[in-house]
């Protein structure tokens, strides 16, 4: 991973000079924004390699067709929390093979280096208030990766400096199976795990299934899913033998909101955020847990500040239970 100190609209390639750019080994080289290399690309020489910025709400899959064209690709954070260029970041990597720099920028700080590169970052500029020294000693603190990442497809599950996590019959995984056991004893058939595919839930639907508890399990197909998610629907069923419920948004409903608002309105402001999140999540939701008296998450305390303080346990607005049987584990025991 390198560290970029100075934020600039210039950038080098290996090897390159101080001159102007003449060829694929001149540097420095212009970084444009991607309005920029699009209204530029028809007349760009071949031979001269091109850095882009692109915001983190952009798709993919419009320049993926230049992708063999980019040098550099800055992908840009504007909070911490907001992880959408992860996704980008291991788009390009993983479905259209993106053999380029793939650089950070924005609100990054240390705890994010070890995602960022199995995300296939190359490269950060770390927030100004951020240490590169630190960030360096952070990157080595892991001995191995938990899961597997751009550069390795096997999982890898070293702990970090061989420190044991609490994985004892008194540990944390047994306090989970003891919420769960205990909540399907209390909601018999009324009980459902709501799945979004994530690892955290992976992991719950994978004790939920070794240990037959007797808990169903559901997931709401947005529309907006990656393939990558929803294959993992028929895969639940083959490796466990559980019939995944599937709940989709009201068909009607959506095309009035995209008619209406457009495909990209979730970006165009919070209160259309909110609206496209009632339309196809929320709604969905409602369905699945009709009839139901507990429902069963993966949200995790360590997930942001405000899951800081999930109990596993709590009432939702409707009278459920809502069990949260790893609000306690890390990040690290999910994929251990």
């Amino acid at each position: 991973m390198r560290f970029i100190e100075i934020h600039t609209d210039r950038w080098r390639t290996p090897g390159g000079d101080a001159g102007s750019p003449t060829g694929a080994d001149a540097g420095p080289h212009r970084l444009l924004e991607l309005p920029q290399w699009q209204a530029a690309r028809a007349q760009w020489p071949a031979a001269l390699p091109v850095g882009v910025r692109m915001a983190n709400d952009h798709d993919v899959e419009d320049i993926a067709q230049d992708l063999p064209r980019i040098a550099l690709l800055v992908l840009h954070f504007p909070k911490w929390t907001d992880g959408r260029a992860y996704s980008q970041a291991r788009l390009l990597r993983s479905r259209h093979r993106f053999n380029g720099e793939i650089r950070a920028t924005g609100d990054v700080v240390v705890d994010m280096l070890p995602l960022l590169a199995r995300t296939g970052f190359d490269a950060v500029q770390l927030r100004a208030d951020q240490a590169i020294l630190t960030a360096q000693r952070a990157l080595g603190f892991f001995s191995g990766h938990y899961q597997a990442d751009v550069s390795d497809h096997r999982p890898r599950f070293a702990l970090p400096h061989g420190k044991a996590e609490a994985h004892t019959p008194g540990g944390r995984i047994a306090h989970a199976l003891s919420l769960l056991q205990d909540a399907a004893d209390g909601h018999r058939g009324r009980i459902v795990q709501a799945t979004s595919l994530g690892a955290e839930d992976m992991v719950v639907t994978d004790l939920i299934a070794r240990h037959q508890l007797g808990i169903g399990v559901a997931t709401l197909e947005t529309g907006q899913l990656h393939d990558e998610t929803v294959a993992l629907i028929p895969r639940i069923g083959q490796r466990y033998g559980l019939a995944v419920e599937v709940f989709k948004p009201v068909h009607e409903s959506v095309l009035h909101f995209v008619r209406t608002h457009g495909e990209r309105a979730m970006y165009d402001s919070v209160a259309l955020r909110k609206a496209c999140c009632a339309v196809r999540k929320l709604e969905p939701l409602s369905r699945m847990l009709a009839g139901r008296s507990a429902w069963v998450t993966g949200l995790r305390r360590e997930q942001s500040n405000q899951r800081g303080g999930v109990p596993t346990s709590e009432t939702d607005d409707a009278g459920r239970v809502k069990f949260n049987p790893i609000a306690v584990w890390s990040w690290a025991d999910v994929w251990h």
